[in-house]
Formats: structure tokens, C-alpha cells, sequence
């Protein structure tokens, strides 16, 4: 798994986005991330996640906050 930090997460909206560690931006929706762990999830938190390269760019498919 890769590890990165949330640089904006729109949780009305459903979506956010990871920084990685080279700065790309990977995108992520509320579905890849458990539940109850959405309250957890702000600007700044560190979290991994696994991901894929789509037509749109990277997308997350698993997203965990970092203990």
C-alpha cells in the first residue's frame, strides 16, 4: 500500500484527494473508505491506500488512516 496525506476531502460532495509523496494528486470517493471511519477523515491526515491509473488520472481503491 502506498502512503499519503488527505490534501482536500468534500465530504457533502463525497470525494477528496490523496497527496502522495512525489505530490500527484490521487482522487478518492466516500465508497473505498470504511464507514465509520469517515468522521476521521479531514485535511492533513495520514492515511494509505492502494491505487490505479484510469483515463481520469490515479484513483484510490482502498483508502486507511495511518495509526
Amino acid at each position: 500500500m502506498n502512503k499519503g496525506r488527505v490534501k482536500c476531502f468534500f465530504p457533502s460532495r463525497g470525494y477528496g484527494y490523496i497527496e502522495d509523496h512525489d505530490g500527484r494528486e490521487v482522487y478518492f470517493n466516500l465508497s473505498v473508505i470504511d464507514s465509520r471511519l469517515w468522521s476521521t477523515i479531514a485535511h492533513g491526515t495520514d492515511v494509505y491506500y492502494e491505487a490505479i491509473t484510469t483515463a481520469m488520472g490515479l484513483e484510490a481503491l482502498r483508502v486507511k488512516v495511518a495509526a
